[in-house]
């Protein structure tokens, strides 16, 4: 091998062993990071399958029968109006355009419950009076999670002018209910590991102690080619 070639570092085209070696190990260590990574994910992708939340369950017993009135009692609306309350109480996760779809059903479900001589207070903007209305309509307590839901009615009520629920909502609202109440999920991420679900300690802890661990191991064996080669660094 000529001086030119010795010296000349390429990690593409190594020409000296010990360039050779270098190349190899760094390319190991990413291969590792790499399916670790991405490997990871394509497993999750692999082994999801669509997982309802119990609202969704509820919703899907109770939306047919208030939509084609073949069940239009209380109760079935009352569990109808807390699914939607809760997918608003997803808030951030929950576009803007299906806020104003779940809103204005809501109002206007809660509407259909009222005694006439009180269907004036929803048409007024959202007030204590309207807001302790809609509560006892729909049959939330203060216990549990209903109050949580209870905080919610401020910024989920608008005023409306009607009673029926418009039927380009009721041809969005399962897509929207489906889209907010139906997760992948599976073994890797119901399983709970140091108190978090696997997945999410995976990516958020595992990943980042890997990629220490990786560099150590970089470090120790680069070392160790050095002595082999008896390369020496420049200082």
């Amino acid at each position: 091998m000529t001086d030119s070639e010795k010296y000349n570092v390429n990690f593409f085209k190594p020409l000296s062993d010990h360039a050779k070696a270098n190349t190899r190990l760094i390319i190991i260590l990413a291969t590792i990071w790499f399916v670790a990574v991405f490997g990871f994910q394509f497993l999750l992708m692999a082994l999801n399958e669509p997982t309802p939340e119990n609202s969704y369950t509820t919703f899907q017993e109770v939306w047919p029968q208030v939509v084609e009135n073949t069940d239009s009692t209380c109760a079935s609306k009352q569990e109808l109006a807390k699914t939607f309350l809760y997918v608003l109480g997803k808030n951030v996760a929950v576009k803007p355009d299906h806020k104003m779809v779940l809103k204005n059903a809501l109002s206007r479900l809660v509407f259909t419950m009222v005694p006439d001589s009180l269907n004036g207070v929803l048409k007024e903007e959202p007030g204590e009076e309207s807001l302790a209305l809609v509560k006892e309509t729909i049959g939330l307590t203060e216990a549990g999670f209903g109050k949580l839901m209870i905080d919610l009615l401020p910024t989920s009520i608008v005023k409306v002018e009607g009673a029926p629920i418009s039927e380009e909502c009721i041809t969005a609202i399962p897509g929207i209910m489906e889209l907010y109440l139906v997760h992948n999920q599976n073994a890797l991420t119901d399983f709970q590991f140091l108190g978090f679900p696997f997945h999410y300690w995976y990516t958020a802890q595992f990943l980042l102690i890997l990629f220490v661990v990786l560099c150590l191991i970089y470090a120790v064996l680069i070392d160790r080619s050095n002595e082999k080669f008896d390369f020496v660094e420049e200082t």
